[in-house]
């Protein structure tokens, strides 16, 4: 099944060797499929503790801040202080398993669709939906990457002093 804290990012292993070039490894964590962690001392051994990890398929990570929060009717849930959406490129792997639960319901319900392809516009319903679910609770979505978000901050200030006769 593989590693699943949420309290984790796992790393790639271009960032576990930039990393390691750097100097910057130790800190960082070894994890384990049944949820278990090493940290990375100081004094590891690049053959014998990291690349010997990975060949065995093991996964690398470090430790993110958390915050918990509470969903509507109350249910807790733990996050990440910041989801960086961002860096998960594209949803559609996402949109596409939201498609085939959403074809479950249909199928309770007696509808079947006419063709493979999904509705999109459906999809984007609920999606919406659960995002502003998630959103209402608290949780932090960095939706662009740093530079994006730092052209929209200037762009909305050139604006609102453009609409205040600045």
């Amino acid at each position: 099944m593989g590693y699943t804290w949420l309290g984790m990012r796992k790393l790639t292993w271009e960032e576990v060797l930039q990393r390691h070039e750097k100097g910057e490894l130790a800190g960082c964590f070894r994890l384990y499929d049944d949820n278990s962690e090493a940290m990375i001392d100081r004094d590891y051994d690049f053959a014998g503790d990291i690349l010997a990890h990975h060949k065995k398929g093991g996964e690398f990570g470090e430790e993110i801040d958390t915050v918990d929060l509470e969903l509507a009717d109350g249910k807790k849930i733990t996050a990440p202080a910041v989801v960086d959406v961002s860096a998960l490129g594209c949803m559609d792997e996402l949109e596409y398993e939201l498609w085939h639960v959403i074809e479950d319901y249909m199928v309770q319900f007696g509808i079947r669709t006419q063709d493979d392809e999904p509705d999109w516009a459906t999809v984007k319903a609920v999606q919406d939906c659960i995002l502003n679910q998630f959103i209402g609770a608290g949780v932090n979505f960095k939706l662009f990457d740093d530079e994006t978000q730092a052209e929209i901050n200037k762009r909305f200030r050139e604006k609102e002093n453009e609409a205040n006769g600045k």
